[in-house]
């Protein structure tokens, strides 16, 4: 199989430029959308894991680390394991998806079990891409999926937040739960004050 914008274990560690070149994701989506300068969180992961009752993927703990609380384009939010404004906070958006996700179950099909959804990002008109944590015990190998605010569709992108990022900022991967323009040619990094 010839390789696609996304290549090696599932898009998840590599990536394929459209120039031929071979660089980690990590390293594409920072090409793509330069970090801020300084970002120290001090994140006590294993208090958070423990709290949420579950452990995390390391690109979402490294993601978190370079990046910070802030939107991709302004529109795309990263939630964060602590953060001065509630609507980006991990533990109360995954308490918030939850109930949602049960009410939201009453009206219309959803593919996975709540308990398999955790919420990792969210957007401003109310879309959220969750982690489908199967196996729950590998967080690394969790693939994601999404749901707009206003359809039933649950688009799924087999690799991490990172690989997501990566291949939705550089065009190569389009979620249709999003608007058109976004994201925008020069994609940027904005971080939240504070």
């Amino acid at each position: 199989m010839p390789p696609g914008p996304l290549s090696g274990e599932s898009g998840r560690h590599v990536r394929l430029r459209r120039d031929g070149a071979t660089v980690s994701v990590r390293e594409e989506l920072v090409r793509l959308v330069p970090p801020p300068e300084g970002v120290s969180l001090g994140v006590d992961w294993p208090a958070l894991e423990e709290e949420l009752g579950s452990p995390l993927p390391s690109d979402y703990k490294w993601l978190v680390e370079r990046y910070g609380p802030g939107s991709f384009d302004n529109f795309l939010h990263v939630l964060q394991p602590t953060s001065p404004f509630p609507p980006i906070r991990l533990m109360s958006s995954a308490d918030r998806a939850a109930e949602i996700l049960d009410q939201l179950r009453e009206k219309e099909d959803i593919p996975f079990a709540t308990e398999e959804l955790l919420p990792v990002a969210k957007t401003d008109n109310g879309d959220t891409v969750y982690w489908v944590t199967r196996p729950e015990d590998d967080p690394d190998s969790w693939t994601l999926t999404g749901n707009a605010a206003r359809n039933r569709k649950w688009p799924v992108f087999d690799g991490g937040i990172v690989a997501f990022l990566a291949a939705t900022l550089s065009g190569a991967h389009r979620m249709e739960i999003f608007p058109n323009g976004f994201p925008t040619e020069s994609p940027v990094f904005v971080p939240l004050p504070g």
